[in-house]
Parts: structure tokens; C-alpha cells; sequence
């Protein structure tokens, strides 16, 4: 049996930056979309967010007129702390791009940092963590919410899909900054280092 002399084609890993339409210098974009969820009203749907493209595809088999369980625009709900991006998004659809590294094949996302572990690992982007807010009957800009979704990084530098802010009442993903809990009973064993309730956590995207 002769052997290929061919060497193993090295791939990298993906990743997806949220709030932007871009990837950094060292990655490929593969595509850029829409943020999407489940409704903040909604105790169904799924727990984790899409990042829809632009261009669907759809299957000539696909249904219509049947029920679904709806994506939804996910919106940066940041009235109350629209300082952490400088500057108000408040209601502003959210944008997506995923990514593709350069032979780097391993990624990671570290809460509460905003550096990588060291020089091995390459700096995606940084940001601040978002999910969809806690229920909460004491406070009642919280009370609407009733799923869980995933943690995301949302970058720290955010742009906004090209289309005006909700009015009214808007219905979609609605994404909340996180913190530590550091107050009360039930509170994180190290605080401090770990601050009040009301600071924004960090978070950063690496790969190796």
C-alpha cells in the first residue's frame, strides 16, 4: 500500500461575534446576520440564540400554515445601563457575524475577563456577558421575562442592524448585562474581587 504524501489539511475553529457585522483581523467571515430568539413573553421556544443570515434557503418541502415556534429580533435592553457600550442601543436590533479562525483550533469564552490566559491565545474580541433578564416580581422592569437563554458575549464596540429602533411595546430577545451576585443570601463565595450587584460583568472570545 503506498501512503499519501498529502499532509492532513490543518482547519480552525468558528465562532460567532455578537454585536457586530464583522470578525476581527485574523479571522474569515463565513457569514453575517440578525441575532435571534424566543420572545421574552414566551415560556416556550429555545434556550439559545441564532445568528440568522440574511440570504434563507428554503427547503421546497417546508410546511406553511402550520404552527411554529418563532425567531424573533434579539434587542439590546439596555435603558438602565447604556453607559457599558458609551452611548444608548436601547431597543436597536442586535447583529451577528460568524467566524472563522486561521488555524487556530481551539476558542473559548472567559467570564468576568478581558484578556486571554496568555500569549498562546488570540484575542477574538471583548465585551460585556448578555442573557435575557432574570424574573423577578420586586422589580418591575424584570417581571416579563420568563425563559432562559444562553450567556453571550456581546462585544464591547456594538453596531446595530440597519433598521430603525423598536417603538412602543416590543416583543423579541430581550438582552440584559449580567453581574455577580454579591448581595443578599444567596451571593458568590469570593466577593470580593467579585463587586455589587449593579457592575457589569466582561467577558472576552480567545482561540489557539
Amino acid at each position: 500500500m503506498q501512503l499519501s504524501s498529502k499532509l492532513p489539511t490543518v482547519s480552525g475553529t468558528t465562532y460567532t461575534r455578537w454585536g457586530r457585522t464583522s470578525c476581527g483581523s485574523q479571522s474569515k467571515l463565513i457569514y453575517s446576520g440578525q441575532m435571534t430568539g424566543p420572545d421574552f413573553r414566551s415560556e416556550g421556544g429555545g434556550s439559545n440564540y441564532q445568528c440568522l443570515p440574511g440570504d434563507p434557503e428554503y427547503d421546497a418541502r417546508a410546511p406553511s400554515g402550520v404552527p411554529y415556534s418563532k425567531l424573533r429580533p434579539a434587542f439590546y435592553d439596555t435603558n438602565l445601563v447604556r453607559d457599558i457600550f458609551g452611548a444608548s442601543f436601547y431597543r436597536h436590533r442586535i447583529p451577528c457575524a460568524v467566524c472563522e479562525t486561521q488555524l487556530r483550533t481551539a476558542k473559548l469564552m472567559i467570564p468576568a475577563k478581558v484578556r486571554c490566559p496568555n500569549s498562546d491565545w488570540v484575542i477574538e474580541y471583548k465585551g460585556f456577558i448578555m442573557s435575557a433578564a432574570e424574573h423577578r416580581k420586586d422589580q418591575g422592569f424584570f417581571i416579563d421575562d420568563h425563559f432562559r437563554t444562553s450567556y453571550v458575549c456581546v462585544d464591547d464596540k456594538p453596531e446595530s442592524v440597519a433598521s430603525k429602533p423598536a417603538s412602543g411595546s416590543f416583543f423579541g430577545g430581550l438582552l440584559h448585562p449580567v453581574s455577580a451576585a454579591c448581595s443578599g443570601d444567596e451571593t458568590l463565595a469570593n466577593c470580593p474581587p467579585y463587586l455589587s450587584d449593579d457592575r457589569a460583568l466582561s467577558c472576552v472570545i480567545c482561540t489557539k
